[in-house]
């Protein structure tokens, strides 16, 4: 009977699930569509507080969540400092297209533990390597 290897880093790669929570349908299904052909599994959502209903249910079944940050009915820094409740460990990559002071972000994107920030519009080539480089 032959051993069973541990699964590649690719591998491991390719079963990486992630959460998408973003307001604008467009942008959420290019998100989407990248990451799928990168190889993850990806669910999204367009209502912050559906998604988060979700992620209650499902609180170990994502590596990575990417979520904006302004969104009708509960902002992303309400959405993540709810999620960090329940899964502390899970990767949170933060977008948004609206400009934020530095004063803004000193105060809160530290009290949340965001692992990255990203300005949108983001190239989607930056956006996978950030996964990539997360769920080693």
């Amino acid at each position: 009977m032959q051993a069973q290897s541990s699964p590649t880093p690719a591998a491991q790669q390719k079963n990486a699930a992630i959460l998408l929570i973003d307001d604008d349908e467009d942008i959420l299904s290019i998100f989407k569509n990248s990451l799928k052909a990168a190889g993850y599994s990806t669910y999204g959502f367009i209502n912050p507080i559906a998604a988060f209903e979700h992620f209650k249910q499902n609180p170990k079944a994502y590596q990575i969540i990417i979520t904006d940050v302004r969104m009708p009915g509960m902002s992303g820094f309400e959405l993540v400092k709810e999620i960090r409740r329940i899964n502390p460990d899970v990767k949170i990559i933060m977008t948004s297209s609206f400009e934020m002071s530095m004063n803004e972000v000193e105060r809160v994107l530290p009290s949340l533990k965001i692992d990255v920030f990203v300005d949108k519009p983001v190239r989607l080539a930056k956006l996978n390597d950030i996964v990539k480089n997360l769920v080693r």
